[in-house]
């Protein structure tokens, strides 16, 4: 598969940022409270993980696109399962004064 040149260097900025992103949430995850830790590796792991997948695409390596989604899909999986549960637990509460 072929990329334009454009695209290349676009997709190859973009994992740049990815892994400038990453840097940025490790420390955040290694010092969070135990209640907000998942969340925070979550968030690391994806930005991690989307690496291989731009690099693979700018690189027209589908291989290597369908192996980092596969490392990818259970992370953004787990994550929009936890949005889901705390969007239902802030949904339920009702307020105390009315």
């Amino acid at each position: 598969m072929h990329i334009p040149t454009a695209f290349f260097w676009i997709l190859l900025a973009l994992a740049a940022l990815q892994v400038l992103s990453a840097a940025r949430a490790l420390p955040r995850a290694l010092r969070a409270e135990p209640g907000a830790r998942t969340d925070r590796w979550l968030t690391f792991a994806d930005h991690l993980l989307s690496v291989p997948s731009i690099v693979g695409l700018a690189l027209g390596d589908i291989t290597l696109a369908f192996y980092g989604m596969l490392l990818l899909g259970p992370v953004l999986t787990w994550s929009l399962i936890r949005s889901f549960r705390s969007a239902g637990r802030a949904g339920t509460s009702s307020p105390s004064g009315a």
